[in-house]
C-alpha cells in the first residue's frame, strides 16, 4: 500500500510541472530542484553534469538558472496545537 501511494504522489508531481519544465537538451534529463541549469547564447540548456563534460574554453554560459521546487510560491502557515 505504501509503495502504490508513493507511485501515485510521483505521478501526480510530475504531472503537475506540465510541459513548460525545463530540462537538459544534451541529457533531456529534468534536474531537481536546487539544481542548477546553464544557458546558452545558441539556445542550448545543460545540466551541470553535461557542463562539467565540456572543454574549460567552452564553458561560459549566458546565465544560470536555480530549478525551484514549483512554479507558484509555497505558502507557510501556522499549525494548530
Amino acid at each position: 500500500m505504501a509503495h502504490d501511494l508513493a507511485s501515485m504522489i510521483l505521478r501526480s508531481s510530475l504531472g503537475a510541472l506540465g510541459h513548460h519544465r525545463s530540462s537538459c537538451t544534451k541529457c533531456r534529463r529534468t534536474p531537481l530542484a536546487g539544481e542548477l541549469l546553464h544557458v546558452f547564447g545558441s539556445g542550448e540548456v545543460l545540466c551541470s553534469l553535461c557542463l562539467a563534460e565540456l572543454p574549460e574554453e567552452k564553458r561560459s554560459p549566458l546565465r544560470s538558472e536555480r530549478v525551484h521546487a514549483a512554479e507558484r510560491r509555497l505558502s507557510v502557515m501556522p499549525r494548530a496545537a
